[in-house]
């Protein structure tokens, strides 16, 4: 059986009277990548506020690893559309910079955030800055920097969504990749129904107001030695996308 690292229960967070989203109940187990996908405005940021523990829910909870984290921030690497790397400090002093907080001094930080680099395509770019780096390396410099935060569970709010379509089909293919060598479960929020169903291992559709799960959708298809091309131009890849517009388009 597998083991459930995080899960929500029941959640439920209203502003001004009114409902944003509404009974929210989710799994993520060990080493799975589970998308929530919706249209905008339908409460997925909102649910990413709870589950990181920057926003109470009026009603449910959060456990992570069978604990409950409800309201508890610091717990799960969170990480929003934007790289949002310091511009002043170099991507070494970025990456390293959530084990400095937790503690650790800057020397020993950098040292062990320097290990990784070459696993997640870094190299070389230690000592540059952000602005001297292209849109995907920033991206992955932004998702190391959230690995160094907890090696455990990750949320990534639409990761990719600022990256051109070339460039976000290769990251698609690294992020793959890289899950499998680090071994971190990911709960990740996305509109793009091609993306939902290359990376992900199951599919959340979050949908109406307030925001609710309308339906789970388990993508079984075999992805092993096949490019993004060759997975959107295939039968089983259509038959997924045809399923997921009936719930998203009512």
């Amino acid at each position: 059986m597998e083991k459930v690292k995080l899960e929500t229960k029941n959640v439920s967070v209203q502003f001004e009277n009114k409902k944003i989203i509404e009974d929210i109940s989710l799994k993520l187990c060990e080493n799975e990548l589970v998308c929530i996908l919706g249209t905008s405005g339908v409460g997925k940021t909102t649910l990413f506020n709870v589950i990181a523990g920057l926003l109470n829910p009026d009603e449910g909870e959060v456990e992570l690893n069978g604990e409950n984290i409800t309201g508890k921030s610091g717990k799960i690497s969170y990480m929003l559309q934007k790289d949002l790397l310091l511009p002043f400090k170099t991507i070494i002093d970025n990456v390293s910079l959530p084990l400095i907080i937790k503690g650790a001094k800057k020397k020993d930080a950098k040292e062990e955030s320097k290990k990784y680099f070459h696993q997640f395509g870094l190299e070389g770019t230690e000592n540059k800055y952000p602005s001297q780096l292209s849109g995907g390396m920033r991206q992955r410099a932004a998702l190391l920097r959230t690995y160094m935060f907890s090696s455990d569970v990750a949320l990534l709010d639409e990761p990719f969504s600022a990256l051109d379509a070339i460039t976000k089909h290769k990251m698609h293919t690294w992020y793959l990749n890289i899950m499998k060598e680090i071994k971190m479960s990911t709960l990740f929020i996305t509109h793009d129904i091609d993306e939902a169903i290359l990376i992900s291992d199951r599919i959340y559709i979050l949908s109406g107001s307030p925001g609710r799960i309308i339906k789970e959708i388990k993508v079984e298809m075999d992805k092993t030695d096949k490019n993004n091309e060759e997975i959107s131009m295939s039968e089983e890849f259509i038959e997924y996308k045809k399923e997921i517009l009936k719930y998203l388009i009512k």
